[in-house]
């Protein structure tokens, strides 16, 4: 068999994998980016980088807090939330930087830590981002807000699993001197990404784990270098 030919077998098999793989569900896109992925690295959006002129530019450790709140009124399978997506960002973050090679030092603080910094500063909620991350000796704080959360497709009858999120977070840079944010983004966040899941698939705390941790993911990798992925990849 000439190479042509055997260029042509070739493609065909990876094709047929693909389709035959699309047949039980799978996106084909999906497919095809998992075959087709290279190891690229994919540039974070909204870095945690100081300022090329600033004081921090050669510092070598990066310092981060997580500061995640829940609307009022959120459903009560989200009490808890705040401190396990924090947990698990905290986790993320590092584990990508290494992935990438990141030549800084990412350090994450952990909840313990936030969670004293509060209990001993009762007006925390009154302090700028600024004052906690100088507190709490952080070179960014990272305000998450989370509202509009639900693990069910609504009139499902607690049946159909389809989770939703609406995320805020906004970033600043400790000490930069104005106060002001450094970036700002929405992020709407749906799991599993192309479709819905019967509750019947898993439980409802499997599920919630498996929401929280691909939100952490999608947060962390808007500020930390990661990567090329799909949705086989994320679970997603």
């Amino acid at each position: 068999m000439n190479r042509s030919k055997a260029g042509k077998w070739a493609r065909r098999a990876v094709w047929g994998s693909v389709f035959a793989v699309a047949a039980i569900g799978c996106s084909p896109l999906n497919v095809a980016a998992f075959i087709f992925a290279r190891d690229d690295k994919v540039p974070a959006p909204s870095p945690l980088t100081f300022a090329k002129d600033g004081p921090k530019k050669d510092k070598d450790e990066v310092v981060v807090a997580l500061l995640p709140q829940v609307a009022p009124g959120s459903a009560p399978q989200f009490a808890t939330i705040a401190n396990e997506l924090a947990d698990k960002i905290a986790r993320q973050m590092p584990e990508l930087a290494k992935e990438t090679k990141d030549k800084r030092k990412l350090k994450i603080l952990t909840q313990t830590q936030v969670d004293k910094f509060k209990m001993q500063n009762p007006t925390w909620k009154k302090m700028s981002a600024d004052d906690i991350g100088q507190k709490l000796g952080a070179d960014f704080v990272l305000e998450i807000w989370m509202e509009k959360m639900r693990l069910y497709q609504p009139g499902s009858q607690n049946q159909i699993y389809e989770g939703r999120a609406e995320i805020q977070v906004t970033v600043y840079e400790v000490g930069a001197g104005d106060g002001m944010p450094k970036d700002k983004y929405p992020l709407s966040f749906s799991y599993p990404r192309t479709g819905v899941r019967s509750a019947d698939a898993v439980s409802e705390s499997s599920f919630k784990g498996q929401f929280i941790e691909n939100l952490a993911i999608e947060i962390a990798r808007m500020h930390v270098d990661h990567k090329a992925s799909n949705g086989i990849a994320d679970g997603r």
